[in-house]
């Protein structure tokens, strides 16, 4: 969210550079003769609204960074350094067999490690259970020694002895069944997680499919807001234009601007969610560098 509200900080500088070109161009033409006091004021209006445009994600991207530093556990003033973040289109790599993923999410995630685990002891509880009624048989054996009158005698002894339960009124079977239930409580509880295991895969391989997509979109749409912006300046400079189409294609032109950043900002979230669904989130995966690589 910080490096949007940085790059929404840019977007707006270039929206105010370029509203203040168009009013320079309008007050030229007005001086000259070619131009209305009405496209003067229309410059104006835009230029100044861009102006403030520009004064309010200044400020949310003072709350951004003050965010920022509060979840790092710093004070919101701390001062803080972002590094770039590569304008480049992400690759495909991510584009997989969405069942490998899927296997490899139900081989990783913790979640679903500890649910087999609690499934084991479970399992593990009931046989305890079953086999603690059951009759026992040990083996003993070691040396005796006696001392009478005097005499010392030695023996070696061994043994078994074979243990049957007493009826206890059905405790024992209690128990098992107790503890079976337990354990298809247990085991559907694992189940469950194993399917939503293979959604929460799905829904974020999905999801960065289509910010992807997106992203490859919204560069097609700038670089198309930017030539009409450039053709409507130049025209309404050389006096075959009017103010309206160039305010209108700067106007488009800020819109494509944030929309890439948006694009760019859902990607990176989107590709952290596949990770974390499948269960490899790590610091390399956050490197914006190694991100787009």
């Amino acid at each position: 969210s910080a490096q949007a509200a940085r790059a929404a900080v840019s977007a707006a500088l270039e929206s105010e550079k370029a509203s203040r070109e168009s009013l320079s161009a309008a007050e030229v033409r007005y001086r000259v003769g070619t131009g209305t006091p009405a496209d003067r004021l229309q410059a104006q209006t835009a230029w100044s609204q861009a102006t403030l445009n520009r004064i309010k994600v200044e400020g949310l991207l003072k709350n951004a960074f003050g965010t920022l530093a509060n979840v790092m556990g710093m004070d919101a003033s701390q001062p803080l350094k972002l590094a770039e973040v590569s304008n480049a289109l992400p690759d495909a790599g991510f584009e997989r067999d969405i069942e490998a993923l899927i296997a490899e999410a139900r081989e990783r995630r913790p979640d679903l490690k500890a649910a087999e685990a609690q499934v084991k002891a479970a399992q593990s509880t009931v046989d305890y259970n079953r086999a603690s009624g059951l009759p026992t048989l040990s083996l003993g054996a070691g040396p005796t020694w006696a001392d009478v009158g005097g005499i010392s005698t030695h023996a070696n002894s061994i043994g078994l002895t074979l243990t049957l339960p007493i009826f206890s009124g059905f405790e024992t079977t209690y128990k098992v069944r107790s503890a079976q239930a337990r354990a298809e409580a247990v085991g559907a509880q694992r189940d469950n997680l194993r399917l939503q295991v293979a959604l929460d895969v799905w829904t974020a391989f999905q999801n960065l499919n289509t910010a992807t997509q997106t992203v490859k979109t919204s560069a097609d749409l700038l670089a198309s807001a930017e030539q009409s912006e450039r053709v409507a300046l130049g025209r309404y400079k050389a006096g075959v234009g009017n103010i309206i189409d160039v305010l209108n294609a700067q106007s488009a032109l800020a819109a494509a601007r944030l929309q890439r950043i948006q694009a760019l900002l859902d990607w990176h979230v989107s590709r952290a969610a596949l990770a974390k669904a499948v269960g490899v989130l790590d610091n390399g995966l956050l490197n914006p560098a190694a991100a787009l690589q």
